[in-house]
């Protein structure tokens, strides 16, 4: 059991550089790593009312967004209206049972997950005594269920799905729709106000093995938790401090990250050269690639939004799997230049490579609303697939990438120059 008491510093590893800190709990001002600028804590202290409030308004919005019309449309004389639970079924229905089930996942059942362990972990903290094992689950499913949170890439895939249908039909906005905008403003609102360097820094630091401040974890035998980056010994199974399996920090290498881009890259190839969804108009089928698309929205004037579907859907992938790359060999190589140039680029790559996700959603959204059958439907392609698991892979790619090795080099300079100095 874990007991909530004051604290004034809280000694964590650097996820992105690997150097030990001593993090100000009550600081109001965001501390960040003196080497990397990696912000390990401080800033203004979190609200648990507040917190819950918008945690509890984006789940009802969550819930009542299920279940209200989302779309509509009509077209020579036909209307169809959709719900944001058709975007899943309707896949299932052409057997794209992968394919459904990330859709259903990314956009709503995961932000529900979330949202559902915000409100246990902040309605404890409400209360005094001890964090049983229960609440440190949620907080750790509450940082490793964020970065798989698409809400707000699933509103700009409908938003661009419905440019696309709005030359060949009318379209009109349902009540659902507005209410998951909603839900996808609150839902942002209430990441924002989660801290997890603030929820662990609640609770006990005296277990922490010995160990150096100012040094890298590595020389002293030491790695971070991937949840709470608190140190631990390298023979440890858990985290001391949040119990996470410590068999996540050793995920971190070149070889993992290496293999997860080739992959990516192969199922590139068949993403873009196989039809990503296939329309029916009046009995005759077309199918249509991603960069077919991207023509089609150009040629129809809508040159901003096959701009939007033309990086995320090519330049994004291509320029991400590409950055690791470069990255993995500038690494390797253990050069002292630049370091910080490096790490802002991996993480830019990092940041972006989740909105490749909006083709995916922009055909889930056309599958769900347009099924009029010979008069005009819409089939998911053979590349809808490939393309999701390539967006995928990069992710992975991404979070196994060590941005450490873009330091050790430097911390073993600075070794030999305090040793040659003594």
């Amino acid at each position: 059991m874990a007991t909530l008491r004051a604290a004034t510093h809280n000694r964590v590893v650097c996820p992105d550089c690997d150097r030990l800190a001593d993090v100000p709990v009550t600081s109001a001002e965001p501390y960040t790593c003196p080497r990397c600028g990696h912000g390990l804590g401080g800033g203004k202290a979190v609200d648990e009312t507040t917190t819950l409030a918008l945690a509890l308004t984006a789940l009802i919005l969550a819930l009542v967004s299920l279940l209200l019309p989302f779309v509509s449309y009509s077209a020579n004389g036909v209307s169809q209206t959709m719900t944001l639970l058709d975007t899943s079924t309707e896949l299932l229905h052409f057997h794209e049972r992968l394919l459904a089930i990330l859709v259903l996942f990314t956009v709503w059942v995961i932000p529900v997950l979330y949202l559902l362990a915000v409100l246990w972990i902040f309605s404890r903290l409400l209360l005094p005594g001890a964090l049983g094992p229960v609440t440190l689950y949620f907080i750790r499913t509450v940082v490793q269920l964020r970065v798989w949170m698409m809400a707000d890439v699933f509103l700009l895939g409908a938003l661009v799905s419905l440019i696309k249908i709005s030359g060949l039909a009318a379209i009109d906005l349902d009540s659902g729709f507005y209410t998951f905008i909603g839900f996808v403003v609150v839902l942002l609102l209430t990441g924002d106000r989660v801290s997890r360097y603030q929820l662990w820094h609640r609770l006990p630091h005296d277990n922490a093995p010995p160990s150096q401040v100012g040094r890298d974890a590595t020389a002293q035998q030491r790695v971070g938790c991937v949840c709470c980056q608190a140190p631990n010994t390298l023979t440890a199974s858990r985290c001391w401090r949040c119990g996470e399996s410590m068999r996540l920090a050793r995920w971190r290498g070149w070889r993992l990250t290496t293999a997860l881009l080739i992959a990516a890259a192969l199922l590139l190839i068949p993403a873009h050269l196989l039809p990503v969804m296939e329309t029916t108009t009046l009995g005759r089928t077309q199918p249509n690639t991603i960069i077919g698309g991207v023509i089609e929205l150009w040629q129809s004037g809508d040159a901003p939004i096959a701009i939007i579907v033309f990086v995320a859907s090519l330049v994004i992938p291509v320029v991400k799997i590409l950055t690791l790359l470069v990255l993995l060999w500038l690494a390797e190589r253990r050069s002292e230049t630049r370091t910080k140039q490096r790490l802002w680029l991996y993480k830019v790559t990092d940041w972006i490579g989740r909105w490749s996700m909006i083709d995916i959603f922009v055909v889930a959204v056309l599958v769900a609303l347009v099924r009029s059958g010979q008069l005009m439907s819409v089939y998911p392609g053979n590349a809808a697939l490939a393309f999701a698991l390539t967006v995928i892979l990069t992710m992975l790619a991404a979070m196994t990438f060590d941005t450490r090795q873009f330091f050790r080099t430097i911390d073993r300079n600075q070794e030999q120059q305090e040793t040659a100095i003594e």
